[in-house]
C-alpha cells in the first residue's frame, strides 16, 4: 500500500537537472543526491571567468562547456585541478547511471598486462583505449600498442609450443 503516488519520472534525472538554489546549500537537507549539471558547470566556469579576468559566458551547455576545453592547459597547472577533475568525472559517471549508457567492459582472454603480468586486461565500449588493466590504473594501451602486445604474447606462446 502505498501513501502518495509515484513521481512520473526518475527523479535521480530530475534532481540532477534541475535548477540549484542561488542561495548557498546551508543544510544537508536542501540537496539530495549530486548538484545540478548546469551549476557544477557554471561554477567552475565563473572560476576560471574570474580568475583570468574573461569575459563572462552565457548559462548555457555549450557556452560553458566551451570556455572550460579552452582553458584545459591552464586549468591543468592549478592547485585545485583535482577537485575540477572528481567533479567533472563525477558529472559523467552520474549521467551515464541516469541515462544507462555506462560503458561496457570486456575482458580481453588470454592477454596479460604488461606490468603486473596478470589477464586482467579489459576494453571498455565507448571508450578511447583499446585496453587497460584493472589492477593498474597507468596501463592504457592505444590500438597499436594493444595490436603489439598481443602479437609479442603470441609470438612468445608459438615459441613455448612448437
Amino acid at each position: 500500500m502505498r501513501l502518495h503516488a509515484p513521481l512520473p519520472g526518475d527523479d535521480r534525472a530530475l534532481n540532477m537537472l534541475g535548477p540549484a538554489s542561488p542561495d548557498a546549500v546551508t543544510d544537508a537537507q536542501d540537496q539530495t543526491g549530486s548538484v545540478p549539471f548546469l551549476e557544477v558547470l557554471w561554477s567552475w566556469t565563473q572560476a576560471i571567468t574570474h580568475e583570468r579576468g574573461l569575459t563572462p559566458v552565457r548559462k548555457h551547455v555549450t557556452a560553458m562547456t566551451a570556455r572550460l576545453t579552452a582553458h584545459l592547459p591552464w586549468i591543468c597547472e592549478q592547485g585545485w585541478v583535482g577537485d575540477f577533475a572528481q567533479e567533472i568525472h563525477d558529472l559523467v559517471r552520474t549521467s551515464q547511471r541516469i541515462t544507462l549508457t555506462e560503458p561496457r567492459r570486456e575482458l580481453l582472454k588470454g592477454v596479460t598486462c604488461p606490468s603486473c603480468e596478470l589477464t586482467a586486461l579489459v576494453r571498455y565500449f565507448p571508450g578511447d583505449w583499446a585496453a587497460e588493466c584493472r589492477n593498474c590504473p597507468s596501463v592504457k594501451l592505444d590500438r597499436h600498442d594493444y595490436e603489439a602486445l598481443v602479437q609479442g604474447q603470441a609470438r612468445t606462446l608459438d615459441g613455448v609450443n612448437p
